[in-house]
């Protein structure tokens, strides 16, 4: 089975597509945020800074890493519909994609590790205003940005006497591009097109600690915090500006369409071939939280999440963004994990859920957006596979998300529906051979 999980790992790893998204709120700060997609945090809403399990992926805390007794692999496909509406007008945009990969395994007893490459932040928005000239002809002024940022990372855990430590190593890149087009209605102006792109790369840390402490042989209480790094990257940025002509064209249907004619020789403006240096700090994060339950049977876990983007620069100039703060609560169910038969299949899997609320740090006029949302998951067992009196196996994972950030005085909302499908194996490496 072993050549089974890294097989299939690896084909998902060279397909894997990054979702971008639909939000304007996108503009600000790197783009909007990817929480984790991994299950264990997804399907209870973002927790993850108090969990560990030995059998499940939790990236948010690499302290829980020390856990790990099975090689373990996660990656699915991840689906996510925004219901976007304000006073006058609404809309609805869809993504679906390969959402995040990782492997993990035991290296020794009480230390593991893991490495993967997950999203970070996506940006897509778009949005226009017109304004009338002293000849009272008419200019438009459209704004559009694209694209967003991944991370790579590599991270190590190790406990004793109940004390948990852990570390991922992370690699940023990817690319933040902005468009600006201004389209006048007069022949005696050009219609010009800006774009901005920003190459983004760079090292950052995130470190996790976690506290277990055993009632007895069944129930624990686990303490955990973990802290993002917000480090300072560097950027490439070039600009890129062309004319273009607003006419009439036919499409294949023969519908007559306005079309935009750009032109690829003469450009007022190129520096592709001497692009600037320049930075972009990324904001710092913290979580921190608890959980209790009793081993195999359930968990519950109350976290707060706090993100200093506030913090974030690009090229030195920061941003209106305020400091964002989560409540999150949620927990795990498992009716019987050892059930047996197709009768009892039901009792075997895991009901996880999740509650969230708090504030995002997006301002317009000084208004604040909320955000609320619920999570709900099942993780479904597939058939065990059995290796001398060790019973160990995968499962599928089913999860659905709803996110609500809006604002009332503003009249601003966003709804979120999102699928998270995943499948999780499991499997036994490193295993020793014993010859008599």
């Amino acid at each position: 089975m072993k050549t089974s999980i890294l097989s299939l790992m690896l084909f998902l790893l060279s397909a894997i597509s990054i979702a971008q998204g639909n939000s304007p709120f996108s503009q600000f700060g790197p783009g909007d945020f990817f929480e984790s997609n991994f299950q264990t945090n997804f399907s209870r809403a973002g927790l993850g800074a108090s969990i560990t399990s030995g059998n499940n992926l939790n990236p948010i805390n690499p302290a829980s890493y020390s856990s790990l007794t099975l090689t373990t692999g996660e990656t699915g496909i991840y689906s996510s519909t925004n219901f976007l509406s304000n006073e006058s007008s609404s809309d609805i945009f869809n993504n679906t994609n390969l959402s995040s990969f990782a492997l993990g395994f035991p290296i020794l007893e009480n230390v593991g590790m893991s490495f993967g490459l997950s999203p970070y932040s996506k940006q897509n928005y778009s949005f226009t205003f017109n304004e009338t000239l002293e000849d009272n002809s008419e200019v438009k002024y459209e704004y559009a940005g694209d694209g967003g940022l991944s991370k790579l990372f590599l991270g190590f855990g190790a406990s004793k006497n109940g004390f948990s430590i852990g570390m991922n190593g992370q690699y940023y890149f990817g690319r933040l591009n902005d468009i600006s087009k201004v389209k006048y209605t007069s022949s005696d102006y050009k219609n010009i097109r800006f774009q901005n792109f920003n190459n983004v790369k760079g090292l950052s840390i995130n470190s996790g600690l976690q506290y277990n402490q055993e009632f007895n042989t069944q129930n624990y209480f686990n303490l955990g915090a973990t802290y993002e790094l917000g480090n300072t990257l560097s950027s490439t940025n070039y600009i890129l500006a062309n004319y273009f002509a607003v006419n009439s064209a036919t499409t294949t249907n023969n519908e007559i369409i306005e079309a935009e004619f750009h032109e690829t020789s003469n450009f007022p403006v190129d520096t592709r071939e001497s692009p600037e240096e320049g930075t972009i700090t990324l904001p710092s994060s913290l979580q921190t939280g608890f959980s209790v339950g009793k081993y195999d049977k359930w968990e519950a876990s109350l976290e707060y999440k706090n993100r200093d983007l506030s913090s974030f620069k690009l090229n030195g100039n920061s941003t209106a963004l305020k400091n964002s703060n989560t409540f999150i609560v949620g927990a795990s169910i498992v009716p019987n994990k050892k059930a047996l038969g197709l009768s009892n299949y039901w009792k075997t899997i895991s009901y996880n859920f999740g509650i969230k609320a708090g504030n995002t740090g997006y301002s317009f006029n000084g208004e604040e957006l909320s955000e609320f949302g619920i999570n709900f998951g099942l993780g479904m067992p597939l058939k065990k596979f059995k290796y001398q009196t060790e019973n160990f196996g995968s499962s599928v994972f089913l999860s659905f998300g709803y996110l609500n950030r809006s604002n009332s005085n503003l009249g601003l909302n966003e709804n979120y529906l999102n699928i998270n499908a995943s499948v999780i194996l499991n499997d036994k490496w490193f295993i020793k051979r014993k010859f008599k």
